[in-house]
């Protein structure tokens, strides 16, 4: 009778290994992430992050070691993908210090983590590398809503969708919520209900002057006066970038 080769399945100890970019030997703090224990430097998380501070503060029950104090005894970061928590950490161990240079969907899983976590400095860090990227109106506006970033910075989308000839479908109704979807609507009545020089009324925005769309929008969406959207202003990206990898 033959006997086939069994090998017991790895524990979750044995499976658990430290990270080979983020395990660092000044560390003072470590998380499980999955499968990886990261070591990394406290300060920067306690200092941005009122909810870190409060997690890392709390007292370990009597006769034990505080979460995070060693790879025995790691602060697990539940939900987290660890391809997430590694750009994350990207943002505070650039080797290029302040130049960054990262893909779109890369910028959208760091400021996940900093809106959850609350880290408003890398919020507006997301904000600004944002802001170099060309995103379709719809997605723009859907993903600046979820992450609450300046509405201002969405002027340049709502107008988009205001001058063009087509309404907002269902769908795109569905992904900008009830509220974005009707103040929309009314912007595009608005801009087509004004008079133009000749005292006709335009059936489309497009003849509209940008000032007086931009006055419409901040209308209806009741935003407040303020520095130009950088949206409206062509970005110069420098030289000499640093590159995220994992």
């Amino acid at each position: 009778m033959a006997h086939s080769n069994y090998f017991p399945p790895q524990s979750a100890v044995e499976q658990i290994k430290r990270h080979p970019k983020y395990y660092l030997n000044g560390g003072d703090v470590h998380f499980l992430v999955e499968n990886y224990i990261y070591r990394v430097h406290r300060y920067f998380f306690e200092r941005e992050s009122a909810w870190f501070r409060e997690k890392l503060g709390a007292p370990a029950p009597a006769g034990q070691a505080p979460k995070g104090s060693s790879d025995a005894n790691p602060f697990p970061l539940d939900d987290v993908a660890a391809d997430d928590f590694s750009k994350f950490l990207w943002v505070f161990y650039n080797p290029k210090y302040s130049i960054y240079d990262a893909t779109l969907e890369d910028w959208v899983a760091i400021l996940k983590l900093a809106f959850d976590w609350r880290f408003a400095e890398v919020k507006k860090l997301c904000s600004r590398e944002l802001e170099k990227f060309e995103i379709a109106p719809v997605q723009k506006i859907e993903l600046y809503q979820s992450y609450e970033l300046d509405k201002k910075l969405l002027i340049p989308s709502y107008m988009a969708l205001c001058v063009r000839a087509e309404p907002l479908t269902i769908k795109e109704g569905r992904q900008l919520g009830l509220e974005t979807a009707l103040l929309l609507a009314t912007a595009r009545e608005c801009a087509r209900g004004k008079p133009l020089a000749n005292g006709a009324r335009s059936p489309t925005a497009a003849e509209l002057e940008e000032d007086d769309m931009v006055s419409i929008i901040k209308e209806i969406f009741g935003l407040t006066a303020g520095p130009p959207s950088p949206s409206l202003t062509p970005l110069e990206k420098g030289t000499g970038v640093a590159t995220f990898t994992g």
